[in-house]
């Protein structure tokens, strides 16, 4: 009987030997690979983008992706990569460009862009005091190609822009060109109506705009012009040398001009409502005192 009992003990715990190792590797098998649950198929509706994003422009996508350009990141690539550094053919060089080129290539002029990007940042300071002080700037750019850039740039500072023909007289005859078109006196209906001159004029194409450049002469309005290899930058107040052919550097260039001037639009709302909230806290001030 106590045989049969041993013998029992002793069949009992063999088995559970024999049982742990495989126990041991069924565990082992399951921590190292079991297959993962296979992920859910996409849908087509996951697979359509939302009706908001369909119906956003592309050119607004892409404007609020890129990061916005101003005088203080402009660099010499972003020159380089809009074109601005090709000029004319040697054959239509201007000696008076001689400062402004870094040397010929294949019968083409090469624009230093070292001298443009310190001619570009020192045009962005005269149009964001301009701005600070309260004037006004005209952006005139009537080249093929260039009409919508220009409206862009003016409406980004709140100026005035020719992106037309100019017409002759505009600064020198304004009663008689631009008379009809300005408002009213309210005080005084009988008068004639008053106009007004810019203060800054950005010149995007300066070769097909003497008469503006003369007329602006006339009346000692600064210009801000980009004048290529084969243009005279003496005859401009503020020259940029740069390739005024291509309409992407020209964009670039209006962008940067623009937002200089917007800048100075924002620093001059701010001043003026520093001084009305100081206005109002002396005026308090007083009452208080005279009680």
């Amino acid at each position: 009987m106590a045989s049969r009992t041993l013998y029992q003990a002793l069949a009992g715990t063999r088995k559970q030997l024999v049982v742990a190792p495989r126990t041991w590797m069924r565990t082992l098998s399951t921590a190292q690979g079991t297959p993962a649950a296979p992920e859910s198929a996409p849908t087509l509706e996951s697979l359509v983008p939302p009706t908001d994003a369909l119906k956003k422009p592309i050119r607004r996508t892409i404007n609020e992706t890129v990061e916005p350009i101003t005088p203080y990141n402009m660099t010499i690539a972003k020159l380089l990569a809009a074109g601005l550094h090709l000029g004319h053919s040697t054959s239509l060089w201007e000696p008076a460009t001689l400062p402004f080129i870094f040397g010929t290539r294949e019968g083409l002029s090469i624009i230093n862009l070292e001298q443009t990007l310190v001619y570009l940042r020192r045009a962005c300071n005269v149009a964001r005091e301009i701005a600070v002080r309260g004037g006004t700037i005209l952006f005139v750019g009537t080249r093929p190609g260039f009409q919508d850039l220009t409206i862009d740039a003016a409406r980004q500072c709140e100026g005035y822009h020719v992106s037309g023909k100019w017409i002759p007289g505009t600064l020198t005859n304004a009663h008689q060109v631009l008379g009809r078109h300005a408002p009213p006196d309210p005080e005084d209906p009988g008068r004639a109506p008053k106009t007004y001159k810019p203060d800054l004029i950005v010149l995007l194409n300066p070769l097909e705009n003497k008469i503006a450049i003369s007329e602006a002469q006339l009346h000692k309005i600064p210009i801000i012009a980009i004048t290529d290899t084969d243009y005279d930058p003496r005859r401009v107040t503020y020259p940029i040398p740069a390739n005024d052919d291509s309409i992407r550097g020209v964009e670039l260039i209006a962008k940067v001009i623009s937002s200089a001037a917007k800048d100075g639009v924002f620093r001059r709302k701010h001043m003026l409502d520093q001084k009305v909230k100081e206005t109002k806290f002396n005026r308090n001030e007083n009452n208080f005192s005279r009680r």
